[in-house]
Order: C-alpha cells, then sequence, then structure tokens
C-alpha cells in the first residue's frame, strides 16, 4: 500500500508529539525534593494503615554505583536481607545472601516454593543485581 508523503509524515510526527505532551505533564522527581511543600499538597492520599508497605521497584534515578561494583553488592545484599526479615512470608525460613559482581546468590532453607519464589522476587528486584541464583533447598516432606 502506497501512502502519500502527507500520510507518512503524520504517522511519524503524531507519536512524536504524543510522547512529548505525555513527558511534559508527568510529575518532576527533581522538583519534588526542591519543594517538598509542594509535593506534599500533590502526593496521594497515605495508604491505609493495615497495608504492609510495598518494597520499591527498580528506579530511574541513577544509582551510587553500577551493578557489578564493591559498593552495589554491598548495598543489595543489605536491602535484599532487609527486605527478607521484614516479610511476614518468609516466616520460618533461613536465606543467607550473597552479591558479588552483580550476581546473588541465595543458599538456605524455605518451607515451600513459595517462599523461594518471593526470595528471588525481592532479590530481581534490586538495583545492581544482574542475576540472581536461586540455591534455596526445600525439606522433602
Amino acid at each position: 500500500m502506497n501512502l502519500s508523503r502527507a500520510s507518512t509524515a503524520f504517522l511519524l510526527v503524531v507519536p512524536a508529539l504524543l510522547f512529548i505532551a505525555a513527558a511534559q505533564s508527568a510529575p518532576d522527581p527533581a522538583a519534588a525534593k526542591e519543594h517538598p511543600a509542594e509535593a506534599a499538597k500533590a502526593a496521594p492520599a497515605p495508604a491505609p494503615a493495615h497495608a504492609a508497605p510495598a518494597a520499591p521497584l527498580r528506579t530511574v534515578e541513577r544509582p551510587d554505583a553500577l551493578p557489578g561494583d564493591a559498593n552495589a553488592d554491598v548495598s543489595a545484599t543489605a536491602q535484599i536481607q532487609a527486605a527478607l526479615h521484614a516479610d511476614p512470608a518468609l516466616a520460618g525460613s533461613d536465606i543467607s545472601v550473597n552479591t558479588e559482581r552483580g550476581v546473588v546468590t541465595l543458599s538456605g532453607f524455605v518451607l515451600n516454593r513459595e517462599q523461594s519464589a518471593i526470595a528471588s522476587a525481592y532479590a530481581n528486584r534490586q538495583l545492581g543485581v544482574l542475576r540472581v541464583e536461586n540455591g534455596l533447598s526445600i525439606p522433602a516432606q
């Protein structure tokens, strides 16, 4: 199907304009840091007290260290361990976390496959993690 030059230009320009409009209407995280009072006004209502705090997902902010760096490894290990200890779904598990050059190794014992998957998910979502090796054992029942 042959398209005229006008319709081809239209198909190329419209998505770019939509992207620019969306980017301009998005909240600026840098402005929230500079003006916390204004950011608090625009912030959504706080979550109910009974809701468990959600672990942060990977962010677009630049990390202090690149993946594979020793600082990133220490930070990732600490964040993963904190998340694992805070989650009540992992009660009764004994999980060790070791991070080396961006590769997280999980070892120890969990009660079921669900706990193993939860631990892997916490490890995968941390900044500085390139790969997760899940070596968790589930006891025979």
